[in-house]
């Protein structure tokens, strides 16, 4: 009896342990961009960069009730524009700063924050239902092909994610499951 009660304690440590490691190990870092930096493009330029694949800071902002949500702001002002959240979750933050890692979740949408010196800043958005687009109209339940009608051949293959760097540690990922997208991150890498 008394080794299946230590058994029994030693798997949930086990668990509890990998539950508290796989919130901070589940996105991989975008690498830095590659080329120069080149002078800014007109507006005609942009738009042919963007049907070539690349993203724009604009197409990593995620935008809801009129109220923009900028990867790596700070988060306070953000998730009061937001609205009442259904939940809110905490766990010891896993990316440097003193405090906790944050998770705010909405009706179809989360919104992750970290600490950095003393301020709550936005570290992602995860939309996780269908009904919310990105500011080009893709959204969960779309088909693999319109993500890359939309913006291209130029991602990152991350596990099952599509990543599109928008610069600045900032992307737009897209979780494929079954050739639809599952998912949609912006997301910060810290």
């Amino acid at each position: 009896m008394k080794r299946t009660i230590t058994l029994i304690l030693s798997a949930l440590l086990a668990v509890t342990m990998l539950l508290t490691l796989a919130g901070c190990g589940n996105k991989q870092e975008a690498p830095a961009a590659t080329t120069a930096a080149e002078p800014a493009a007109s507006a005609t330029e942009a738009a042919a960069q963007t049907s070539a694949g690349s993203i724009t800071a604009d197409d990593a902002t995620f935008v809801s009730g009129g109220v923009s949500v900028e990867l790596n702001a700070e988060a306070d002002a953000i998730i009061a524009a937001l609205g009442e959240y259904n939940n809110v979750s905490a766990q010891l933050s896993c990316h440097g700063g003193e405090g906790d890692d944050k998770t705010y979740t909405y009706n179809g949408f989360s919104v992750g924050t970290y600490p950095k010196d003393g301020v709550d800043r936005i570290l992602e958005v995860v939309i996780s239902e269908s009904g919310i687009p990105t500011s080009k109209g893709v959204q969960v339940g779309d088909p693999v092909s319109k993500v890359t009608e939309t913006y291209g051949d130029n991602f990152r293959k991350i596990g099952m994610y599509y990543a599109y760097d928008a610069g600045d540690g900032k992307s737009l990922q897209f979780f494929i499951e079954n050739d639809a997208v599952q998912e949609i991150d912006y997301y910060y890498d810290v």
